[in-house]
């Protein structure tokens, strides 16, 4: 299929497509992404085509999942790296294990971003939506595939066995890696920074 560059406007797009994690993340406010204003600008260009019922942005629950644990453990971190270093455990995770309520510390980030993809909106895809069609498959043998054809890491390779699983072969992504997933037209920067 084709790599397609987000950030030029004239772009075709596609009229659906599975939105990465890595897309969503440099929405949110002070994102460090380089390519972060690129993907606000692309988001924009969505939402306009999502108004006017000419494309559906579908949102993968594997890339939601990872949106959250993205966002809660840089929360777990940053809690973690402001307590006194002598008295801290030895790292976030130890502190997340003993004491699980400092997880609510993150939930206002999670609420909003919650906000943040409600503007563009997405579609959640669900389970139901993922059935398995006629002679397809297997979605864990599909997994295998994707990280073994394109050296994808498992989280990739199940958004991709997700997004052939919904019939949609376009993704957007600033995941460099996803570069090599040559059976899907991928949108992101091309231009490297």
């Amino acid at each position: 299929m084709a790599l397609y560059d987000l950030a030029d406007p004239a772009v075709p797009l596609p009229p659906q497509l599975v939105v990465d994690s890595s897309l969503l993340l440099a929405l949110r406010p002070g994102d460090d992404n380089p390519h972060a204003l690129a993907a606000q600008r692309f988001i924009r260009r969505l939402r306009q085509q999502i108004a006017a019922y000419q494309m559906v942005a579908w949102l993968l629950m594997p890339v939601l999942q990872e949106c959250y644990h993205v966002i809660l453990a840089n929360s777990l971190r940053r809690t973690w790296a402001a307590m006194d270093a002598v008295a801290r455990p030895p790292n976030w995770l130890v502190m997340y294990k003993r004491q699980p309520e400092l997880l609510r510390v993150g939930f206002p980030e999670l609420a909003e971003f919650g906000r943040i993809l409600a503007t563009i909106p997405l579609t959640p895809v669900q389970p139901e939506d993922l059935a398995t069609s006629a002679g397809g498959e297997p979605l864990e043998e599909r997994l295998h595939y994707f990280i073994t054809a394109y050296y994808l890491l498992p989280q990739d390779a199940l958004i991709l066995a997700e997004a052939e699983r919904l019939g949609v072969l376009a993704v957007a992504t600033l995941d460099q890696d996803w570069r090599r997933a040559t059976a899907f037209d991928v949108y992101t920067c091309l231009n490297e920074t």
